[in-house]
């Protein structure tokens, strides 16, 4: 669906979401985009970069957001295209939610009025709201790491919290990818653009900078906590399968007693004390729980029996 948001003094915003074949028709149609630009603008798994066509004055931004879905939170590319004068957005379904985003960032940078506001500036006022969303993100998952790292003294630790690490663990290396490559992006978006733009706007771009900046150092200390937590993790559950294999064993060797008693009384051989007895059988179960009790013994002074 191809929509005209808004009509500025500068420029006109259209934002294309979920782009069907009509409406890949209409833009290079009538509004002579190339089949190429918006290949890459709508492309499920395109990389984050800036892409130019000067023959066609297109200048297409690659960025990646949050996505959200009802079972995960991941990031997605959206696309940002500066052609003939004008600004067209892509999305799709889990990522729509920017063209509310842009309408009204809701951030502390001063955005200029619709009769002087530039597509540029436009563009980098709401990206610094969407790059904040990954703090906030990242905030979410401190909050539900701390709740697993809280478990880890229970005695009992389950998959389940197992999986969740796991989950959060690969929610960050996303985010963290994301980030990084954003970063390399409104650099080179700066570096193009530094000198055929105002000075208040390569501020505003450096700010987005910072904040991509900031949410990757969190996102590096979130992925060393979580690391940290799940080698924690690892390690408590290497115990408790050694202490269980350990009990094992004690069992195994404390139970070998009765066996070895048993098999020589079992033989019937006369010469065995108190074999020909008529309590001979209780004597040889007196003597397999003497014989169990110093094997017992033993384990217990060699620290068998400690955790």
């Amino acid at each position: 669906m191809i929509e005209t948001v808004r009509k500025f003094n500068n420029f006109t915003w259209y934002h294309v979401s979920n782009l069907t074949t009509e409406d890949n028709q209409i833009l290079v149609s009538e509004h002579q985009l190339t089949n190429e630009i918006i290949g890459y603008a709508v492309d499920h798994n395109e990389a984050v970069r800036m892409e130019y066509d000067n023959a066609a004055d297109e200048s297409l931004m690659v960025i990646d957001v949050i996505s959200y879905h009802e079972s995960a939170v991941e990031t997605r590319p959206i696309g940002i295209l500066f052609a003939h004068g004008d600004l067209y957005t892509f999305s799709h379904s889990v990522t729509d939610y920017i063209q509310a985003v842009l309408l009204d960032p809701k951030n502390r940078q001063k955005r200029e009025n619709d009769n002087e506001i530039s597509a540029i500036d436009f563009v980098m006022t709401g990206l610094y709201s969407l790059m904040t969303r990954y703090v906030t993100q990242l905030t979410e998952v401190n909050r539900n790491r701390r709740v697993i790292q809280a478990q880890l003294g229970h005695h009992k630790r389950t998959t389940k919290q197992m999986n969740d690490l796991l989950r959060l663990q690969t929610q960050t290396i996303y985010i963290q990818n994301s980030l990084a490559n954003n970063h390399v992006m409104l650099d080179a978006f700066k570096q193009d653009f530094k000198t055929k733009i105002a000075h208040f706007e390569v501020e505003h771009i450096d700010d987005v900078r910072v904040e991509v900046g900031q949410a990757e150092h969190m996102a590096d200390l979130a992925m060393a906590v979580i690391t940290s937590v799940s080698d924690a993790y690892g390690n408590l559950s290497n115990r408790d399968l050694n202490w269980t294999m350990k009990v094992l064993t004690v069992y195994s060797i404390v139970l070998t007693v009765p066996t070895i008693v048993s098999g020589f009384y079992g033989e019937n051989v006369k010469w065995l004390p108190f074999a020909t007895s008529q309590d001979g059988w209780w004597i040889s179960i007196v003597i397999t729980l003497i014989l169990m009790a110093a094997v017992s013994l033993v384990l217990a002074l060699s620290g068998f029996f400690r955790r």
